[in-house]
């Protein structure tokens, strides 16, 4: 849309403006900045190593992101607090990982029927997303700065030991999931398992779980998990898309001139449209790898989606009910998709 693509385009012509400034310093700003996944991983771990070159290039070698990998001296789930306490400069993560502490984090990082990419990017940059993703963290009281920065893709729904037809085939059914996906399953009658990632291939081949939902296609291929099930239903219904965001420690962010802070931000858009572009084709041709593989990937049927719709309206409404800046955002969000349906033209008005 017009507004989003204006969004870019004038990020863009600030840094060009700014960057054609007065010279930039010779020691570069270091930030240091741990990353929730490694960056060896396919869409998920590779956009943070892509976005501290961008960053480096961009500002002519003047701003530098010291990525630090997961565990090296900051694990995924601490990254957040030690942002706010200034123990590191940045990170980047995905806002699902504070979810239990504030709930309308995974509003922002990925949610049941929630946006695809260019959803977010429209309602981040021609809705309110970006004020709210900030508010949120302000009323969490974390001194932090953050900015939508990458698209790591759509999950796939799980890996199946067995078939799912219908919604009572889910009844006692052990399911490794997490999140609001998992209190979807718990609803539906599923019993969510807590099964560390690394061990779900064993727990596949021992039968203690039935089916486990993990990260993206192209991850779950990098981890071979269809050497231990064979069959991945979709679509993503519990996670259509996942967005990383660069968090700053605002005190640091303050710090920065008009310059630093526009190339971090100038960077994140260039990176949001890059991963746009990027994530989907990534997973698809995870999917069509594993295919070749004799994984069987299965679509959903209308009666399981409507099943998981019913269920995630439910959650939905208690989440609201306990937590009035979820029920803020999501509404806000809502709101905004219906708009932007309302607006598209429908194929009658658009047949010549």
């Amino acid at each position: 849309m017009p507004r989003t693509r204006a969004a870019f385009g004038l990020g863009a012509a600030l840094l060009v403006a700014l960057l054609a400034g007065p010279g930039l310093p010779a020691e570069p700003l270091r930030l240091e900045m741990p990353v929730v996944y490694g960056t060896h991983l396919p869409g998920l771990g590779e956009p943070a190593a892509r976005l501290a070159k961008l960053v480096k290039q961009l500002s002519g070698g003047a701003i530098e992101l010291d990525l630090k990998e997961p565990g090296d001296g900051t694990e995924p789930q601490e990254i957040l607090d030690k942002v706010s306490r200034g123990q590191v400069d940045a990170g980047f993560a995905t806002a699902n990982f504070w979810a239990a502490k504030v709930p309308a984090a995974a509003l922002f990082g990925g949610f049941p029927f929630g946006p695809d990419a260019k959803g977010y990017v429209d309602w981040f940059f021609a809705g309110n997303g970006r004020t709210l993703y900030q508010e949120m963290y302000d009323e969490a009281e974390l001194n932090v700065h953050v900015i939508p920065c990458a698209f790591g893709g759509g999950e796939a729904s799980g890996w199946f030991a067995k078939e799912i037809r219908k919604p009572d085939d889910l009844k006692g059914f052990r399911m490794r999931s997490f999140g609001l996906g998992g209190r979807v399953m718990s609803r539906l009658g599923a019993t969510t398992v807590l099964v560390p990632g690394g061990k779900l291939g064993k727990a596949f081949d021992k039968h203690e779980i039935d089916g486990a939902e993990f990260l993206t296609p192209a991850v779950d291929e990098r981890q071979r998990l269809q050497d231990h099930a064979k069959l991945i239903y979709v679509p993503a219904w519990h996670q259509p898309e996942t967005v990383f965001e660069l968090l700053i420690n605002r005190d640091r962010w303050n710090a920065l001139d008009d310059r630093e802070q526009t190339v971090l931000d100038t960077a994140c858009r260039a990176m949001l449209l890059a991963t746009l572009a990027e994530s989907a084709r990534l997973q698809s041709q995870a999917l069509a790898d594993l295919a070749k593989d004799r994984v069987r990937v299965e679509t959903w049927s209308d009666e399981m989606m409507s099943a998981f719709r019913r269920a995630w309206n439910v959650v939905a409404e208690e989440e609201g009910s306990r937590d009035p800046f979820f029920k803020k955002v999501f509404d806000d969000l809502e709101k905004f998709r219906a708009g932007q349906q309302s607006a598209e033209p429908s194929s009658a008005s658009s047949a010549p």
